[in-house]
């Protein structure tokens, strides 16, 4: 694949990456129905309904769902080369295929569950991309190659000589193959010090060579504009942006697509029913159990560790695209999704515990005067109305401009009694909007790179700066498909703070 071809299908295929939880054990799993995490009662009022349909998206049915095989099969790390230990991959090929869970029964404990889940989380690869290419291995065993491409963003090397977001594997037939990293590959956050924080928002990228691009292809296997259909499209609405994309030719869409459109690497992501237009930072996981929904637009009930579970179930492996009347994914990529083996409940459950147990870490930033001053100036502003403490977040959601709360009365969805005049572009005009975004939690801001749901700000003085409002802004973080400038409204409360007062605030807010 050339160059341009692997940037075009990072563009397209990236939402693919996010959606990549999968996961040896092999047959049925119990008889219960309702022991089963992906079964009818579960899934009957767990996402919301779209916003423009008034109806939830269906799901992969439970019996289809555990038809299948099942893989949880143990990935290892891909070393750069010149760290890679000696006899490393010829030790993996001899040990031949490892379960990720050897025996679930083992697992009895909460601090068991959790153990488990951290190996899911760390080691689950993309099954669809696990290949023996010789294009492929030869470059990620050539450390010349490899430094060619990389940067302080693109493909990182840990301190341990460990390449982020790739695994080996030692497939069924025995053979060694290399795969591409899943939960873990857009849920781990390199801080300042080059550690890594599991859960924490990615901040780096794959680079654009032609053998990522081989890997990326088999996660977006239509032509461009039928992808990008397939992936984003909403139908139901006369002003979808998408609709053009349909039948535009790679060129085109690689030339709107195919660049960072001002965002740091890694850091933002097209996801499936998500939109390049409308844009999606990676999520924090770090505090999840704190949070009543899921998404920024609260797409899915969180209600227990299971929920999370289904999340990562549901992004690969039990969603068929299905909105009321409107079917987006076409037949034959839905027999291969059918097709596709599936991780186990055990992997799953497990994945969910580790989640679940997850806080921020503690802020490096002191609590000084000045931050003590800046919690005084919090309070005074009432900001704990909405950004609670301990966890800085409330249970209730805010309705987006042109959307009427009163239709989550219905749903025993709680809904703030104003609006924050976010923009609403992907709360209602993508298949992930629900008419609302959740109230972010204002633990953990110190480490991540982006502010707002689509990542348009890149640091707490540029998002109290009133001049963000403005037509002919330049947003610090993304920016959009060919845009330069535009506004990024909503939440004004601080942006009138004396200076002092105002850098006293982020100061208490980078404690946090």
């Amino acid at each position: 694949m050339s160059r341009s071809g692997a940037l075009l299908a990072a563009a397209i295929g990236a939402a693919a990456i996010v959606a990549a939880c999968s996961g040896l054990a092999g047959g049925a799993e119990g008889d219960d129905a309702q022991a089963r995490l992906w079964n009818d009662v579960a899934l009957r009022e767990w996402a919301l309904p779209v916003a423009g349909l008034g109806v939830r998206p269906d799901f992969v049915a439970p019996d289809d769902y555990y038809a299948r095989a099942v893989d949880d099969l143990r990935t290892y790390p891909v070393y750069h080369p010149s760290r890679e230990p000696a006899g490393y991959r010829a030790a993996l090929v001899a040990r031949g295929p490892q379960k990720l869970i050897p025996d679930p029964a083992a697992l009895v404990t909460d601090a068991d569950w959790i153990e488990a889940g951290k190996r899911v989380f760390e080691e689950l690869d993309t099954i669809a991309t696990r290949t023996d290419d010789p294009e492929v291995i030869a470059h990620f065993t050539d450390a010349a190659a490899i430094d060619r491409a990389r940067d302080a963003k693109h493909d990182v090397v840990d301190a341990d000589g460990v390449m982020l977001g790739y695994r080996w594997v030692v497939d069924h037939d025995g053979a060694l193959k290399l795969s591409l990293g899943s939960c873990a590959d857009c849920h781990t956050h390199i801080l300042p010090d080059g550690s890594l924080l599991f859960g924490g928002p990615s901040n780096a990228n794959l680079a654009p060579t032609a053998a990522v691009g081989k890997l990326l292809a088999t996660l977006a296997p239509l032509p461009p504009g039928e992808q990008l259909w397939m992936d984003h499209g909403v139908p139901w609405r006369a002003d979808d942006p998408h609709a053009p994309l349909r039948a535009a030719d790679e060129a085109a869409i690689g030339a709107l697509l195919g660049g960072e459109h001002g965002q740091p690497p890694g850091t933002t992501v097209a996801r499936v029913h998500g939109s390049p237009f409308f844009t999606t930072r990676n999520a924090d996981l770090r505090g999840v159990r704190h949070r009543r929904f899921l998404d920024a637009t609260a797409s899915h009930r969180n209600r227990g560790p299971d929920d999370l579970a289904r999340y990562a179930i549901l992004v690969e492996f039990a969603d068929f695209g299905a909105f009321g009347p409107h079917r987006m994914f076409p037949a034959a990529e839905l027999a291969k999704q059918q097709a596709r083996r599936r991780p186990s409940d055990a992997a799953m459950r497990a994945l969910g515990r580790y989640l679940w147990s997850l806080d921020p870490p503690p802020s490096p930033q002191p609590v000084d005067d000045r931050a003590r001053r800046g919690q005084a100036v919090f309070e005074a502003e009432g900001c704990g109305r909405c950004h609670r403490p301990p966890h800085y977040t409330h249970d209730q959601l805010v309705a987006v401009p042109g959307f009427d709360p009163a239709a989550a009365a219905a749903m025993g969805v709680p809904v703030m009694d104003r609006t924050v005049d976010t923009d609403p572009g992907l709360a209602l005009r993508t298949r992930k909007g629900t008419g609302f975004y959740r109230v972010p939690s204002l633990r953990g801001l110190w480490y991540r790179d982006l502010l707002e749901h689509s990542g348009s700000i890149r640091t707490l003085e540029d998002w109290f700066d009133p001049r963000r409002l403005d037509a002919d802004y330049v947003p610090t973080g993304w920016r959009g498909p060919g845009v330069r400038k535009r506004a990024v409204p909503g939440h004004e409360f601080g942006l009138d703070l004396p200076a002092d007062d105002k850098a006293a605030l982020i100061a208490f807010l980078r404690t946090l």
